[in-house]
């Protein structure tokens, strides 16, 4: 049972008072179906923009939508969207339509050609409500039209007459990777028929808006579904990123993987944190792979340098489809350093944070951890753990603020200056040095009052030191001195012994 919130109500009783026919549609439906609570509610109707303005009058109203035919009224803080029917909506270019069956035909797939209005109930030609619960996997069925073709019988032509769906993707190209996505973001499979008019109209990527693609392909990664969808659909997302296509069946030839290349990019995306920059620094990672691929004289496959050319073909796939530029950035540090080496000990670890930083070492250990997980078919490999350990020591170094660069000292080295326990600031920053060596082992000891008390000890150690040293060079310079002062008269005589 479908039931409407009261301001969707209340629009469709304005439009229907004013003498016009209103239905809810699209994806909202869609959900409402599924026994789901949408947020945002898309209406139609046989009014034209001015008239829908007039019905509105005494709402607000924005004209945010208006290049896409669509006015947005807000009822009870509530914004809804009101647009006249349309038959075709490309870029700012909107060709309305006289009824609400054209209306519905342009949404691609049958799910979203629903309407809903409370006098007539759920209208749904193109049986959208059976794709999603007719079977036990919410099916992704584009809409087609029946078309009549010449094939050959016996030599002869005969008309038959097919079910098209290529409408569906030659008008809005993205619709290719908006069905993927769904599979990403929800439990939806690609009905059959679906699948191979999606195959057989790739060339449609051509003519697409690269904005749009990009903005598809990270609603892709960024799913729930994400790997399911990404190793399923790899034949036809090879179309827009063609780098794919060597991994897709490249063996590693490996006792460190279980999976081929394309199989394991997948795997770790789907393992990875759910953020834009690793997400698709895991796609990109190892898609160098089968250009460095070398075999030993055991068989065993090495790729040395494959994180250099990940980076290459990164920045290439990055450029085509008009990433951000601080995102590419970011996604090309992370490709090329996501197989650097972790040290397990703490006192390396901060000596990485104090290189790296705490949110660019916190980021590649996140993908670190998810390239080595994705690897074996195993639960947790122990790389995993190590890994995982490393950024819980992170973690807790930078929430406890434990020290791992020199400037979180307790003292600074102008203090150690004023006391008198450096000379000059030559000693000072080797002082400096030395205290935050100590720290490094032993983070409790960054306290001010200890550091000092140390850096007194050693001060006097250290005068110790020179003072000793100073008494065996005047001791030195002493017996030097009395011998000098003996003279030759000093020195022993030889002499031969007489011969008897």
């Amino acid at each position: 049972m479908i039931i409407l919130p009261q301001q969707v109500t209340e629009a469709i009783n304005i439009l229907e008072n004013s003498g016009y026919d209103a239905y809810v549609v699209g994806e909202c439906v869609r959900e409402m179906v599924l026994g789901n609570s949408p947020q945002d509610f898309d209406i139609v109707t046989n009014a034209g923009i001015n008239d829908i303005l007039f019905a509105f009058r005494d709402y607000r109203i924005s004209d945010d939508g208006m290049a896409r035919g669509e006015i947005m009224v807000t009822i009870l803080g509530m914004v809804i969207a009101v647009s006249p029917y349309r038959r075709e909506v490309v870029g700012s270019r909107v060709i309305y339509a006289p009824d609400l069956e054209t209306d519905l035909a342009r949404r691609g797939f049958t799910m979203n050609a629903m309407a809903y209005s409370t006098k007539e109930g759920l209208i749904d030609p193109y049986d959208g409500k059976g794709a999603l619960l007719g079977d036990e996997v919410k099916k992704i069925v584009a809409i087609g039209e029946n078309v009549t073709v010449n094939v050959k019988v016996g030599g002869l032509p005969v008309a038959q007459t097919i079910y098209d769906m290529t409408k569906s993707f030659s008008i809005c190209p993205s619709r290719l990777l908006e069905a993927i996505r769904y599979c990403s973001e929800d439990e939806y499979e690609i009905e059959e028929q679906t699948k191979n008019c999606m195959r057989a109209n790739v060339a449609c990527f051509d003519y697409a808006d690269a904005d749009v693609l990009r903005e598809e392909l990270q609603r892709i990664v960024m799913g729930k579904y994400a790997a399911r969808a990404l190793e399923q659909n790899g034949d036809i997302l090879k179309y827009i990123i063609p780098e794919i296509e060597p991994c897709i069946g490249c063996n590693q030839c490996s006792p460190h993987h279980d999976f081929d290349v394309w199989t394991h990019i997948c795997k770790a995306v789907g393992f990875s944190l759910p953020e834009p920059s690793i997400r698709f620094a895991m796609l990109f990672h190892d898609l160098g792979k089968p250009d460095c691929m070398s075999l030993d004289k055991n068989g065993r496959g090495h790729f040395k340098g494959h994180g250099e050319r990940s980076r290459l073909l990164a920045e290439c796939i990055m450029r085509r489809l008009n990433f951000p530029k601080n995102l590419s950035e970011e996604i090309s540090w992370l490709v090329y350093h996501h197989d650097v080496k972790i040290p397990e000990e703490r006192k390396e670890l901060k000596a990485l944070i104090r290189e790296l930083g705490p949110q660019d070492l916190k980021d590649l250990l996140q993908c670190e951890i998810a390239d080595s997980r994705a690897r074996k078919a195993d639960s947790e490999p122990p790389q995993t753990v190590a890994l995982r350990k490393s950024l819980s020591d992170l973690n807790e170094i930078i929430t406890t603020n434990e020290c791992y660069d020199i400037s979180q000292l307790a003292v600074s080295r102008r203090e150690l200056l004023e006391r008198g326990l450096a000379r000059n600031e030559q000693e000072a920053e080797q002082l400096m040095n030395a205290l935050f060596d100590i720290v490094l082992d032993k983070p409790s000891f960054n306290n001010r009052l200890m550091l000092i008390d140390i850096a007194e000890k050693s001060k006097s150690k250290l005068e110790q030191i020179e003072a000793a040293k100073r008494r065996a060079e005047e001791e030195k310079a002493e017996l030097e001195k009395a011998r000098r002062a003996k003279g030759r008269r000093g020195e022993p005589i030889f002499s031969k012994k007489k011969k008897q």
